[in-house]
């Protein structure tokens, strides 16, 4: 069984996503911790600024109630990140075919903040990267993301749900251009210079901003983004001093605390003579004290603030949602095939052991009447021939009764009739 607890912009607001942030560092800890608490085979966790979900696989025969199973899944996530109970009104969980709709759904962009964003596939590829080829995933959950980035790739090129598409960095810097009448004489400073950082250094650069500046731990890659834009580096644990000088800043790093406070704005507004400064948040935990919106002459942004450019994009693309997910549920139907014939492997092992048992009893008893090797040879090869066929007519049979695997209830039953768990 494969499935996903998951919280997202849909269903909660980002004092109560950044709770459940993770690490690429931290998943073998929640994969050790859930695997202790519910007997999972594997986990993929995709964590972005939008959304925390924890898509796990475990052997279909260890859930005898999936609802139960989920609420023990549940509450072990909820012990993890040391929440209280209260959170799990924000969780949503999805099992098989529907956790499969979901991530597909999700890695095309239609489950995105922004509709048809492309961001979400570089992260997918990230999340995946950190488990395949370890011990933390399985056969199933590692087909469900192969299928969901086939899924993307149909939509992306059958589809114009994604041409010229926004990133979630991307309809910031527009949010911002509309509230600053452009960037022509604005100093803009952008903390960060992974993949969100150097989107929005990028489009400031592309709507005209001519004074870039980047700030980052790693001084290399500051000057590689600067160079891009024609801007300029600095240290990272300079940013506070670029302040005093700048229209704009927009924080874009991976850090899990808050690196801009109250009392540290305060003194740099003193520094600036109070001139106005808009601040853009763009991270999840949160890297600025949402204190700071209450100070004179500071407007704050964070990823709750972008609804005016959602709207828009939806307003933009929502003709070709039909078509996008019709290709996911074609894709879809594959995956599905594939997963219940897989599910019933066990039971087509049992009812081939059970003949090849009977086979080879009854040649063993044969021989011990008759000491004929030349009859004990051809009775053993049409044994073979005969076990071979009854099983590919009770495997056919089976396929029917049990609508091709969907029928879980079907599948167990039959497996116990050859007592495979006996």
């Amino acid at each position: 069984m494969v499935g996903l607890i998951g919280i997202s912009h849909q269903t909660a607001l980002l004092e109560i996503r950044e709770q459940m942030v993770i690490s690429k560092d931290e998943v073998p800890g929640l994969y050790e911790h859930l695997n202790r608490a519910c007997d999972i085979n594997g986990i993929m966790v995709l964590s972005t600024c939008n959304r925390s979900e924890m898509y796990f696989e475990i052997d279909s025969c260890k859930v005898n109630d999936k609802d139960a199973f989920m609420e023990e899944m549940s509450n072990a996530c909820v012990a993890y990140f040391n929440q209280p109970e209260s959170i799990k009104a924000y969780f949503y969980t999805h099992t098989d075919i529907d956790c499969a709709r979901h991530l597909f759904r999700v890695n095309t962009g239609l489950d995105s903040l922004l509709l048809g964003e492309y961001q979400i596939v570089s992260q997918l590829k990230e999340a995946f990267a950190v488990v395949d080829n370890t011990a933390m995933v399985g056969p199933e959950l590692t087909r469900m993301v192969h299928k969901a980035f086939e899924a993307g790739k149909l939509v992306r090129t059958k589809t114009a749900l994604n041409k010229g598409a926004i990133s979630v960095s991307s309809a910031a810097v527009d949010l911002m251009s509309k509230k600053l009448n452009g960037f022509p004489n604005i100093k803009a400073l952008t903390v960060g210079a992974g993949e969100t950082g150097t989107i929005v250094a990028l489009n400031l650069s592309k709507k005209g901003c001519v004074h870039n500046w980047i700030a980052n731990r790693t001084m290399g890659k500051a000057e590689q983004l600067a160079d891009r834009v024609q801007g300029v580096a600095f240290p990272f644990d300079t940013f506070t001093d670029q302040l005093a000088a700048v229209d704009m800043v927009t924080f874009t790093t991976g850090s899990s605390r808050v690196l801009l406070n109250k009392e540290m704005l305060e003194e740099v507004m003193e520094r600036r003579q109070y001139k106005p400064i808009t601040v853009l948040d763009l991270c999840s935990p949160r890297n600025v004290d949402p204190q700071i919106a209450n100070m004179e002459n500071v407007t704050l942004y964070d990823l709750d603030h972008l609804e005016e450019v959602v709207k828009a994009n939806f307003e933009k693309r929502k003709g070709k949602l039909a078509e996008a997910e019709s290709i996911i549920e074609e894709v879809l139907t594959e995956f599905d095939d594939w997963l219940n014939i897989r599910r019933m492997r066990s039971a087509f092992s049992a009812i081939t052991d059970t003949f090849k048992g009977v086979h080879s009893l009854e040649a063993k008893n044969y021989k011990k009447v008759k000491d004929d090797t030349d009859a004990s040879k051809k009775i053993n090869e049409y044994g073979d021939h005969l076990s071979a066929k009854l099983t590919r007519m009770l495997i056919k049979q089976m396929k029917t009764v049990t609508n091709e695997g969907r029928d879980s209830e079907k599948v167990r039953i039959l497996e116990e009739f050859f007592n495979f768990n006996s």
